[in-house]
């Protein structure tokens, strides 16, 4: 049969319970602004066993079994796609905005307009084939488009080394995030294994893995034991408290020597698929080059169709048979002028029979910005080079266009996980006035069953 000391036992232990969920609120409360923290509930049942007397069972007040995280792994799962999206979307946008100011279209001073120049001065020596001082004109205008081409191929060259020397401190992130995991893995199983709620650990935990969602695409996976497990291209990158590395390895025969990320421990391709790695990939690996080959087919358009008419015509010292560009250019990384023109501007071609005045090569050559000579025939040599810079630009718009998309996307699924897993202080004051409403109660039970006993004991007295 209860006693009025097994009383005493239930409300001590109510008591107790009481004051693990007044703490577990005002921990909640205390960490509303903590970034990453999880909101946490003392979950309640009645103290088992209880008392049997006679065939019935009596209570024994109540006890908290748990301190149990409020998490979502459904939202956490769609939350961490979209950082791996928006950091990919992130990464592209800035390194598509640092290519497009390299190509310089955007401030007025590209190519655009030094070609335009370049005609321009066609043009000029069409209208006075005589004139040697038109001839020294040209002469600068096409050494400085030559030069601007030249540039245009160095800057893109270095813009593509220097995304690739970003991969080591990308690779550096990655691998750091991973054992910070792994270390965290081994600390919350070991507290797990004791029967404690390392809760604040996993919300640290999870705040790493939601870092290196930025990084790479990762699949997670949440382990009986406490720990986490961390996929990465099809192969564990976390298991328990290890974490595997990766490490860059220098592409075979390439110039550039740029590098691949593989597995440090087979060697393998780590097939990074997400996150701002792949998007550095992608601007170093496809965007760039495909912009140097159109840069390539641009250049070797205009020098070879310009050095065909030049070379039928004859140059202020009657010289003819002179290209008007060097014809071993391969492309935009070595276009420059003849050498028979660096020798003397005089060489320049305007007549096509040598007769004084004869300006039909200088004219043709001019009207050759509007002849369709690119692309079997299909644009002209200016029309191409707007070509690539309108393409670079809708690239550039599509991505900011998506970024955009995912920044609203995230926001409003950040807004669902706050509303699901963070805290509310709202909630955390009307809970506090529960449990400070239901302790007071116990107290003055607790009161109530030490003036019985004061009782029981006067009357032996």
């Amino acid at each position: 049969m209860p006693t009025l000391f097994d009383a005493i036992d239930i409300a001590k232990r109510s008591l107790m319970a009481q004051q693990w969920a007044m703490n577990t609120a005002m921990h909640n409360t205390a960490n509303v602004n903590t970034p990453g923290y999880t909101r946490q509930r003392a979950d309640m049942e009645a103290f088992t066993p209880a008392h049997e007397y006679q065939g019935q069972f009596f209570g024994m007040g109540s006890d908290v079994v748990s301190i149990t995280r409020m998490r979502n792994q459904y939202l956490d799962r769609m939350v961490l796609a979209e950082r791996e999206n928006q950091g990919f979307l992130d990464f592209q946008n800035t390194a598509l905005a640092q290519v497009e100011t390299i190509l310089g279209e955007t401030s007025g001073y590209g190519v655009s307009g030094v070609l335009d120049e370049f005609w321009s001065a066609w043009s000029d020596l069409a209208n006075d084939p005589e004139n040697s001082s038109s001839r020294t004109a040209l002469k600068q205008k096409g050494e400085q488009l030559g030069n601007t081409l030249n540039e245009l191929y160095d800057d893109l060259k270095n813009q593509q080394r220097d995304l690739d020397s970003q991969l080591s401190s990308q690779i550096y992130g990655v691998n750091s995030i991973a054992a910070q995991i792994a270390s965290l893995n081994n600390t919350i199983s070991n507290q797990v294994n004791q029967g404690m709620s390392p809760n604040d650990l996993m919300d640290q935990r999870d705040l790493l893995v939601g870092e290196l969602s930025k990084l790479v695409d990762i699949e997670t996976q949440y382990e009986a034991s406490g720990d986490m497990t961390i996929w990465l291209g099809g192969q564990i990158l976390v298991y328990d408290d290890t974490a595997k590395q990766l490490q860059l390895q220098e592409i075979s025969g390439d110039e550039a020597k740029l590098h691949n990320v593989v597995w440090a421990h087979n060697g393998s391709d780590a097939a990074i698929r997400s996150g701002e790695i792949a998007a550095l990939m992608l601007v170093r690996d496809e965007v760039i080059p495909e912009l140097i080959n159109e840069l390539d087919e641009f250049t070797n358009g205009l020098v070879n169709n310009l050095n065909a008419i030049h070379i039928t015509g004859y140059g202020l010292d009657g010289s003819s048979g002179n290209n008007f560009f060097d014809p071993s250019t391969t492309g935009a990384k070595d276009i420059a002028l003849s050498a028979e023109i660096l020798q003397s501007s005089d060489k320049i071609a305007a007549s096509s029979d040598g007769t004084p005045g004869n300006n039909d090569i200088a004219l043709e050559i001019y009207n050759l910005q509007n002849e369709l000579v690119m692309e079997n025939g299909t644009t002209s040599i200016g029309g191409y080079y707007s070509a690539i810079a309108a393409d670079l630009g809708a690239l550039k718009q599509t991505a900011q266009d998506e970024l955009n998309q995912s920044e609203v996307a995230m926001q409003q699924m950040e807004n669902w996980q706050i509303s699901a897993e963070g805290v509310s202080i709202d909630e955390e004051m009307a809970n506090l006035i529960r449990y400070q409403q239901a302790y007071t109660a116990i107290a003055k039970f607790l009161a109530t069953t030490d003036q019985m006993i004061s009782t029981l004991l006067a009357i032996r007295t």
